[in-house]
């Protein structure tokens, strides 16, 4: 080989390196470009979520603030429930109270029943009807002791010329 081979071999080299240097130089500026894009963009994400964060948060506020709500809700109505279940268990109280009660006066007017049949059994002037037999003067006592126990709560349904109660007309005045 001769020195012009040698000479044009190493500038073919030179010029190879040259090249591939520029390759090289023009692939990491664009390498660098694209990472300060790619942090640009990255920024810009950043920003949106930073101001979006706010909104984020209000919208989490107002979810605690309806599940709040909520529970509010679902404790007021169970405080409704409770109240109510208590107002039930007082009306059966009251309920079964005046059932006792209604027993109590059933069993005390049976009992003065028996006491005035009683003292119609007693009574010479009553006969086995429950009325009274005929006065000296000549009237008849009607009911033994209930009748006159009736006579004296309403005396003015009395007619005492036929010795037994009228029945009033509701309508008529009474005296």
């Amino acid at each position: 080989m001769n020195a012009t081979t040698i000479i044009w071999i190493v500038a073919a080299v030179v010029v190879v390196l040259i090249v591939v240097g520029i390759i090289v130089a023009v692939s990491r500026k664009a390498a660098a470009k694209k990472r300060e894009h790619q942090r640009l963009e990255a920024a810009r994400i950043r920003q949106e979520t930073a101001e979006s964060e706010h909104q984020l948060h209000a919208r989490e506020a107002e979810a605690e603030q309806r599940r709040a709500e909520a529970k509010q809700a679902d404790a007021d109505a169970e405080v409704q429930a409770a109240e109510a279940k208590r107002r039930q268990a007082e009306a059966e109280r009251l309920d079964a109270e005046a059932a006792e009660r209604d027993r109590v006066a059933r069993a005390e007017r049976d009992e003065q029943e028996r006491r005035l049949r009683h003292a119609d059994d007693l009574d010479p002037d009553v006969d086995a009807h429950g009325n009274r037999s005929r006065t000296a003067d000549g009237r008849t006592e009607a009911g033994g002791a209930r009748a006159a126990d009736e006579n004296r709560l309403d005396d003015r349904s009395v007619d005492p010329q036929a010795g037994r109660r009228n029945i009033e007309d509701p309508d008529s005045p009474r005296h």
